[in-house]
Order: C-alpha cells, then structure tokens, then sequence
C-alpha cells in the first residue's frame, strides 16, 4: 500500500488545516463556557449551602425555644439600599459573619430596654481579613418583627487611622 504524496494536492492540506483550526478555536470557545458554567454553579452553590444552613439554625433554634413567647428565635441580616456593591462573594462571606454574630441573640427576650446591647453587638464591629479587605459595619435599622431579629447593615471598607 502506497502513501499518497499530499505535495501535488495542496487542496487535501488546507482542508486539514482548516478542520485543525477549527477544532483549536472549538476547544478554547468550549473551555471558555465551562469555566463561565462552572463559576455560575460555585455561586449557585454557595447560595444553596447558605440557605441550607440558615434553615438548619432556624430549626434548631425553632426546637430550642418553641414553648416559649417574646423571645427571639431567628435573625436576618440584610443590606441597605444605599449599600456600595463590593461584589457577591464579600457581601455573602460579611453577611455570613454577622449572620454567627448575631446568633448570640437567639433565645434572648424581646425588651425595648435591650436594643441598645443588641445595637452595640456589631455596631461599628470591625470585619477582618474578608477577601483580603478589612470592614467596618454600620446597623442602618434594627428591628424585631414577630420573634425574627432583622439588622439592615451597611458596611464600608476600615482604614485603619
């Protein structure tokens, strides 16, 4: 069996050429969409492990207080609208810090005469080492709706003076 000699059909090379391109250019557009899909999952499951948890304290915290009255047994940590976006991944990982903070309360009465040591729990509480940047957070609104403890937060990035 004879080897074809591709020097006198140059057509045979550039077609090869062209399939070889094309698959160089389809693997670097494929890879491209799988680093995207593959970071939009990571996200999705960060989400899905905070919700997890959250509702895994509720329960618990749910079992811990359900004979009695006027006590708190969740807490909720959102952002002010004035808030600066400082990207998904900080505002979740401060969220999730303040969020263990707050979990001192659960269990605690509700007292109007409380606010103030609820308030100063993280109030001005500085953040450290959150994406390698360091935190401060503001408390906006402070709140007891039902037996749900809800703290608005702001937070801006500490310089140190």
């Amino acid at each position: 069996m004879r080897v074809p000699n591709l020097g006198n059909r140059p057509a045979i090379l550039q077609g090869i050429a062209l399939v070889l391109c094309g698959v160089v250019i389809g693997c670097a557009v494929m890879t491209a969409a799988a680093s995207r899909t593959v970071q939009t999952l990571q996200y999705d499951l960060h989400d899905l492990e905070a919700e997890n948890r959250s509702l895994r304290e509720q329960v618990a915290n749910f079992e811990k207080v359900k004979n009695r009255r006027n006590v708190i047994d969740r807490t909720t940590v959102r952002w002010d609208p004035e808030q600066k976006d400082f990207g998904k991944a900080t505002l979740d990982e401060l969220r999730d810090r303040i969020a263990a903070d707050l979990l001192k309360l659960v269990g605690k009465p509700v007292q109007a005469e409380m606010y103030e040591l609820y308030r100063d729990l993280i109030h001005e509480k500085v953040y450290y080492d959150v994406n390698d940047t360091d935190y401060r957070v503001r408390i906006a609104v402070l709140s007891v709706v039902g037996s749900e403890f809800v703290v608005y937060v702001r937070a801006e990035v500490f310089v140190p003076d």
